[in-house]
């Protein structure tokens, strides 16, 4: 059986907010991005299309989230009389943080697929209108990456 996560409980709301922030300030830095070095001169799509993208960031870390989770207590159940390795290497600490790994799946694709549409949409469209469909086709492929990553790595099957 897969594991759910109540985000509204008091343990993972923490873990919710700080996921949502960390999309936000990412988005902020495409906005930044998009009106200073892209020349994207619409106000409205460069505030409003990135609110959506935080959005679809968001459920799709959580996604990567679970199915972290789900592996990890796997892991835990088949390893828990064994003895700890002693202290790691403060990188290794950092990216064994919860947290961290379903955000920078999701950064690192993101920002690919995002410069990668841009510039094929950029041949054909002005900068606002490839920065608006680069934005949705990022935060789409970026969803569809996080329910294969559920699938295929932590194996949950919802119904």
């Amino acid at each position: 059986m897969p594991i759910r996560v109540r985000w509204r409980t008091k343990e993972y709301i923490p873990f919710a907010f700080m996921i949502f922030g960390a999309c936000g300030f990412f988005q902020i830095l495409f906005i930044f991005i998009a009106q200073y070095l892209l020349s994207v001169g619409s106000f409205y799509v460069v505030i409003l299309i990135p609110i959506g993208a935080t959005v679809a960031l968001y459920f799709g870390t959580t996604i990567i989230f679970e199915a972290y989770a789900q592996i990890e207590r796997k892991q835990k159940l088949k390893t828990q009389f064994q003895k700890s390795r002693g202290d790691l290497p403060i990188l290794k600490r950092i990216l064994n943080f919860p947290i961290v790994k379903p955000l920078l799946i999701m950064f690192i694709f993101f920002t690919i697929f995002f410069f990668i549409s841009y510039y094929i949409g950029i041949i054909y469209l002005d900068n606002t209108l490839s920065f608006l469909v680069a934005e949705n086709f990022s935060a789409l492929i970026c969803l569809l990456l996080a329910n294969l990553i559920e699938k295929r790595y932590g194996k949950i099957k919802r119904y």
